[in-house]
């Protein structure tokens, strides 16, 4: 079976489906209201204008890939996601309505994302694990210290 970043996984949380079409809603007015404030500041550059927006639909486009790995449940992207909507925050304070609307639409879904039954989906697939990834004893594992020592005797093996 090919599996689609779209397709819902079995053990993805409600929470995170929700919090993923949030994400894709922001991206979406995020990227229009970047474009129509390019759009309405033309002033003499065309050309400065249209790589500005060129510029900007890489960039929404690189974070819409972010949320498909978010919920695809790559730990790397939702922070991504979280330090991205804190910097368009900052920047949108003071752009109104819709800058606020935004504000507040990143803001329900990161915290979605972060809620106690979302946290196991964005666990490690070892999770749990003592051996750090090296086969053998590991880090956590029993040391050569406590591996009894053939040539010499202690006092358990005296009596």
């Amino acid at each position: 079976m090919t599996r689609t970043p779209f397709t819902r996984r079995p053990d993805r949380p409600q929470v995170v489906t929700v919090s993923f079409v949030l994400w894709l809603v922001w991206v979406a007015v995020c990227l229009v209201a970047t474009v129509l404030q390019f759009v309405a500041g033309t002033g003499g550059n065309a050309l400065g204008t249209v790589l500005t927006v060129l510029v900007a639909i890489v960039v929404w486009g690189l974070v819409g890939w972010a949320v498909v790995r978010t919920a695809a449940g790559s730990r790397v992207a939702r922070i991504v996601l979280v330090v991205v909507a804190a910097a368009r925050a900052v920047l949108s304070l003071t752009s109104g309505e819709l800058g606020l609307l935004t504000i507040a639409l990143s803001v329900v879904a990161a915290v979605l994302l972060f809620l106690p039954s979302a946290r196991p989906f964005f666990a490690p697939s070892g999770a749990g694990r003592t051996d750090h990834g090296f086969s053998g004893p590991g880090v956590s594992g029993s040391s050569r210290a406590s591996w009894p020592d053939p040539d010499h005797a202690t006092d358990a093996d005296r009596t």
